[in-house]
């Protein structure tokens, strides 16, 4: 996906559409640019239960904007007001999101500390990391197997629907 994100920005592919900022060109950037720390947090489990974690929030009646913190790798900042469930997957899902964010090439780093505050509001002081490195470049990291790619797209697919 890191390559993608490369290819994307050619001329000779969508670069300037991603230059003019053209709505679907900047999605399809963020949702390459997205998804390694998606996948690590898709992958995430509940250590007491064993369901996935990204599952359990997207299913929470009683918390229904626990899955909200799914779009912030994607730019999109938490809504004001949400109040996610406070477990121990939100907790390691924002760590996730947290080492991610440092990076300044990724859309999580302009929304990521204000979606931690406003969950330490909610949840407790000092629940969630609210600072992150600051690190430069492309995102690091080898690329995941493919079988996860399918949360990714969900959540792409998910956000282009809202």
């Amino acid at each position: 996906m890191a390559s993608l994100a490369q290819q994307i920005q050619s001329p000779s592919n969508c670069g300037a559409d991603l230059t003019l900022q053209n709505p679907m060109v900047q999605q399809a950037y963020n949702g390459f640019l997205a998804y390694d720390p998606l996948y690590r947090a898709g992958c995430l489990t509940d250590s007491d239960t064993g369901d996935y974690c990204f599952a359990d929030a997207v299913t929470n009646n009683s918390s229904p904007t626990s899955s909200y913190v799914y779009y912030l790798p994607l730019g999109v900042g938490l809504p004001e007001g949400a109040q996610p469930a406070c477990t121990e997957c939100l907790r390691d899902t924002m760590q996730i999101f947290a080492q991610a964010a440092g990076n300044s090439s990724m859309p999580l780093g302009g929304d990521y500390v204000d979606a931690a505050q406003q969950i330490d509001m909610s949840c407790g002081s000092s629940f969630v990391v609210e600072a992150v490195e600051q690190i430069n470049g492309a995102a690091s990291g080898g690329v995941p197997p493919m079988g996860l790619a399918l949360l990714t797209l969900v959540v792409l697919v998910v956000s282009l629907v809202v």
